[in-house]
């Protein structure tokens, strides 16, 4: 797996590696197992509420195999808040290996459901938007 340097407002959980990082996109992988997190930088070629020019678009992500299961957690306001979402993502997934003891039972939904997102920007359904999907890879 190639790693790309951390920047200093990033600390990372144990067990944790930095997949890519550029202007935007943020992107941490679990050592062990196709485990996730990542936020990038969604511009106003997208719809975007409340007249944002830019926002940024958290999501957990587990590949296993031929396939993908990829979970959204949300969106939030700044790069700051993101870095925040994915560090609470990573540390959400230790505390699951730690409670379980293995990453057999990990997934972007168990991850997703217990994030509390500062700065979150609301979806325009009712609620908390987590989409899941499962897609194949050919």
């Amino acid at each position: 797996m190639e790693m790309s340097p951390l920047p200093e407002d990033v600390q990372l959980p144990s067990g944790w590696v930095c997949k890519r990082i550029d202007a935007d996109e943020l992107v941490f992988a679990h050592g062990t197992g196709g485990l996730e997190v990542e936020a990038t930088c969604v511009d106003g070629a997208q719809p975007l509420p409340f007249e944002l020019t830019q926002c940024w678009e958290v999501t957990c992500r587990l590949r296993a195999r031929e396939s993908a299961s990829e979970c959204s957690i949300g969106r939030v306001t700044t790069r700051a808040a993101a870095v925040e979402a994915l560090q609470s993502c990573m540390e959400q997934a230790n505390r699951l290996v730690r409670r379980d003891g293995s990453t057999d039972t990990l997934t972007p939904g168990a991850i997703a459901g217990e994030i509390d997102l500062r700065g979150e920007i609301p979806s325009a359904t009712s609620g908390r938007d987590t989409t899941h999907r499962t897609t194949l890879r050919h």
